[in-house]
This record gives C-alpha cells, structure tokens and sequence, in this order.
C-alpha cells in the first residue's frame, strides 16, 4: 500500500514539475523583455543595456521623433517636438531621474514663431508601457516665458513614458516621451 501510494507521489509530482516547466517556457518570452532581456523595446528595467536616462520625443506608438533641424543640440536632460504649431520641450532634473525621489519636471511651450505660450494648462501622465500602473499625474505652474514647472515621482525603475497634456481654450494637444530610470 505504501508503494502505492508512493508511487502516485511520485507521478502527480512529475506532472506538476512538467506543467511548471511549460508555463515557465510559453511565459519567459514576455519575463525577459520585462526585465531587460529581450528583443523588443527597452524593457521595464532598462533593458538591452539601455543606461538610464535616454530623454527621447517619441510618438503616441513609441517611435522616436528627430530633432528639428532648425534646433541646436539639447542638453542630455532636454527633448523637445513640434506638435502642431507648438514647439514642445521637455527638460527633468535630477538627470537621468531616479525612483522613488522626486522628479522636477520642465516643459516649455512656444508657438511656432518662437513666442511663449502663457495661457495652456499643463498636466503630466507618467504611465510604463509594458505594464500596469496606477494613475500618476503631475500638475504644473505657469512661471515666465513659457515655462511650466511641475514635480513628481517615477514609482519604480524601468522604462517610462511622459505624455505632456496642453490644453488651451477648448484644445487638446499631447507630446510623449520616453525615458529610463
């Protein structure tokens, strides 16, 4: 009887070793681009040996936007789009950022003839791309010459993106971009 029993042991133990190892293949895929190590995107923690930091203008999929060519070099901590007839910048301090401190955030609004835009509204959506995260807005001010001035925290390290909300009068105007903490 002991044999048996033993026997039956040793049978549903290999089943359940079989059906973890399957489960740990068919899902390993998505793990190691999580953590860095796969073939697609940045990964949650920086992956492809991306380093930290990385300020790109990308759009709403996640294609990085060329500088315009009519702009100078931006500083490391600096990106900057045209969306419509708005020229948007982004700068953050501390460069690259780091999770769980606070993040100051910059953003820079000028009409396409170079003059600042004072009366927008401006809110910043800090989402991760690959995964799941709880809502995490920063609200700006209005300081002087175009420049909105905010603060807030990346909860994590990993790949993030920064959509830039504008609205001005009954328009709505979004800029992302993408960094790694």
């Amino acid at each position: 009887m002991i044999q048996k029993s033993t026997g039956i042991y040793v049978m549903v133990g290999l089943l359940v070793v079989g059906f973890l190892a399957i489960i740990v293949f068919l899902v390993m895929p998505r793990f190691q681009r999580m953590f860095g190590q796969g073939a697609s995107g940045p990964g949650m923690m920086g992956g492809n040996g991306q380093a930290p930091g990385g300020l790109t203008a990308v759009s709403t999929e996640g294609t990085p936007i060329p500088l315009p060519a009519d702009y100078a070099k931006l500083p490391e901590n600096t990106a900057m789009q045209k969306v419509g007839n708005l020229n948007i910048s982004l700068a953050l301090s501390p460069y690259p950022p780091v999770g769980f401190q606070q993040s100051n955030f910059d953003i820079t609004l000028k009409d396409e003839k170079g003059q600042a835009i004072s009366d927008a509204t401006v809110t910043l959506d800090l989402t991760m791309p690959e995964m799941p995260m709880p809502n995490n807005q920063v609200e700006t001010k209005y300081t002087d010459n175009g420049l909105y001035q905010g603060a807030g925290r990346f909860t994590m390290r990993g790949w993030w993106r920064i959509e830039v909300i504008i609205q001005r009068g009954g328009e709505k105007t979004s800029a992302f971009f993408d960094v790694v903490l």
